[in-house]
C-alpha cells in the first residue's frame, strides 16, 4: 500500500528535523526531485536531483548552527501538502536567532517528493541576522 502525501512528508521531516538524517531525507526525493529555495538567501536556487539537493541542504547547514521547523498544521489536497508552522534558526557566523512563520509546499508522487517550496515568513530577519 502507497504512503499517502502527507505522511510521506512527515517522514521526510522526521528524518531530517528529528534524526539529523540528511541521507534518510533524500531518500524521499524523486530522482528528479526539486528544492526551490528563496533567490535572496545564501542558499537560494533552484536545485533539481537529490546530488543538488544534498549540495543546498549542506549550504544551510554551514549557514545555521541550530535550525528547525515545526509545523503545527499539514493541509492536502492530491499529490500537494502544505505544512505551516514555525521556523528557526541561530545563524553560525552572528550568533544571532530569528523565528518566523513558514509554509511549506511539497509535490509528492508515487511516495516520492517531486517538489519543496518553502514560502518564509521573513527573509529579511534572515539576512539581517546574518550580518
Amino acid at each position: 500500500m502507497d504512503t499517502s502525501p502527507v505522511d510521506t512528508v512527515k517522514a521526510a521531516y522526521a528524518a531530517m528535523l528529528e534524526r539529523g538524517d540528511l541521507e534518510g531525507f533524500l531518500d524521499f526525493f524523486a530522482e528528479d526531485g526539486v528544492l526551490l529555495e528563496a533567490d535572496s538567501l545564501p542558499y537560494g536556487g533552484r536545485f533539481t536531483g537529490r546530488e543538488a539537493i544534498r549540495g543546498a541542504l549542506l549550504q544551510v547547514m554551514e549557514t545555521y548552527s541550530a535550525f528547525s521547523f515545526t509545523p503545527d498544521v499539514f493541509a492536502t489536497d492530491g499529490e500537494w501538502v502544505i505544512a505551516y508552522g514555525t521556523f528557526a534558526v541561530e545563524v553560525r557566523a552572528t550568533g544571532k536567532s530569528v523565528s518566523f512563520p513558514l509554509a511549506e509546499a511539497s509535490q509528492v508522487s508515487g511516495g516520492k517528493i517531486k517538489l519543496i517550496h518553502p514560502v518564509y515568513g521573513d527573509t529579511a530577519a534572515i539576512l539581517a541576522a546574518l550580518r
